[in-house]
């Protein structure tokens, strides 16, 4: 882990324009970084015109293993930014493995506030997510919020939200 001073070196570095100081603290990032670093990358990932510095950054994102990671990256979906910036945080959670499942109120919002494509995203890392018999209240609670809203609203993620919904009743089943 690295100190204050280290972090903010390499921050410095993920927010420069110069190329050479972004590649030094990207190298910097795998054995010295930690999840403070997440909403910087992503920003550079976003930010970036060099397709090498965004394959670098999805690397980075995409191998994550500490779970402090896992509430960085909901707190960025969570919050004010691009829907493209919100895709590769949900992209890293996917790809990294991470069990999101007490996250899944804020990742039901995300599917049925964005994009077909978001939606489906999100449906995976459901799927992918562990359910135990402790989160039958959370799935019950946030199935009569995905009905709710379905008997309300029209939506273009109609047919993904239907099968959200079908995937939560398995779970709820399983669990």
């Amino acid at each position: 882990m690295a100190s204050n001073k280290e972090l903010k070196e390499i921050k410095s570095g993920l927010q420069s324009s110069e190329e050479i100081l972004v590649n030094k603290a990207l190298s910097k990032v795998r054995t010295k970084g930690d999840s403070s670093l997440i909403p910087d990358l992503i920003n550079l990932w976003a930010d970036t015109d060099n397709q090498l510095t965004k394959k670098e950054v999805e690397s980075i994102l995409f191998g994550l293993k500490e779970k402090e990671a896992l509430s960085a990256l909901i707190g960025y979906i969570d919050s004010e930014v691009s829907e493209d910036r919100k895709w590769m945080a949900l992209n890293a959670i996917w790809q990294s493995g991470y069990d999101a499942s007490q996250h899944l109120s804020i990742l039901l919002d995300f599917a049925i506030n964005n994009s077909y494509t978001i939606a489906i995203d999100v449906m995976t890392i459901i799927d992918n997510s562990e359910f135990g018999s402790q989160d039958d209240d959370l799935v019950e609670s946030n199935l009569r919020r995905l009905n709710d809203y379905l008997l309300k609203n029209k939506s273009d993620n109609l047919q993904v939200l239907l099968e959200i919904k079908s995937i939560l009743i398995d779970k709820r089943i399983e669990g």
